[in-house]
């Protein structure tokens, strides 16, 4: 048996352990749950404040939304939900518990972050998830990899208002620790309300240090 052939047949045994709807297909990206919202607390209380002007179109991002994004997938069909199951799983046994240390904030066009400290374990475990992914027929993501936990969406426009106000005060903040044993494979929907993030694989992080 080949090891494609190998793949297909564990996808079959390991697809029940996804727990998913029965939607032709879904939305997925692979990303590190973040319990950081307490810990940011005094920007998320400023971020309320100024979400009342309508110049900035301010989304705060609910706790339950917070992550990093590892890999962004994108639309899966759910026959295919075991083949990345079986990635995740073998990725997963490979790489140690990682400790990230949050720090600053920065701004993408229209997003806040909490920044994430250089850490190499991190970058190389995001480098060999986009390889094993590859083999599924996805690509490598081009851009260079920044591991950030979105805060808050705002209009375009308004990044520069919102430096100037939030930038000196917060860019050297310090938000604590992050130790992570698991990675999460999430759907995604878009509702009247917001982004609805559901994870729908849990993976520990079982290699020894």
């Amino acid at each position: 048996m080949n090891s494609r052939s190998q793949l297909e047949k564990s996808s079959v045994e390991l697809q029940p352990m996804i727990n998913i709807s029965t939607s032709a297909s879904l939305r997925c990206f692979i990303a590190i749950a973040s319990p950081l919202a307490e810990a940011a607390r005094p920007l998320i209380h400023e971020l309320e404040s100024l979400a009342s002007y309508e110049k900035f179109r301010l989304r705060i991002a609910p706790p339950e939304n917070l992550h990093i994004t590892l890999k962004f997938i994108g639309s899966v069909a759910i026959d295919q939900t075991g083949l990345l199951d079986s990635v995740l799983r073998n990725q997963s046994t490979k790489q140690a518990t990682l400790h990230l240390n949050c720090r600053g904030i920065g701004f993408f066009d229209n997003s806040l972050y909490i920044g994430i400290g250089e850490n190499d374990a991190l970058s190389k475990f995001t480098t060999s998830l986009n390889e094993a992914f590859t083999f599924l027929g996805y690509p490598i993501q081009s851009a260079k990899f920044l591991p950030h936990i979105t805060l808050a969406r705002f209009r375009p426009s308004a990044r520069r208002e919102l430096t100037a106000l939030l930038a000196e005060a917060y860019r050297d903040s310090e938000w604590g620790d992050l130790t992570v044993e698991s990675i999460q494979l999430f759907s995604s929907e878009t509702l009247s309300e917001g982004a609805k993030y559901t994870s729908i694989g849990n993976y520990p992080l079982l290699a020894k240090c």
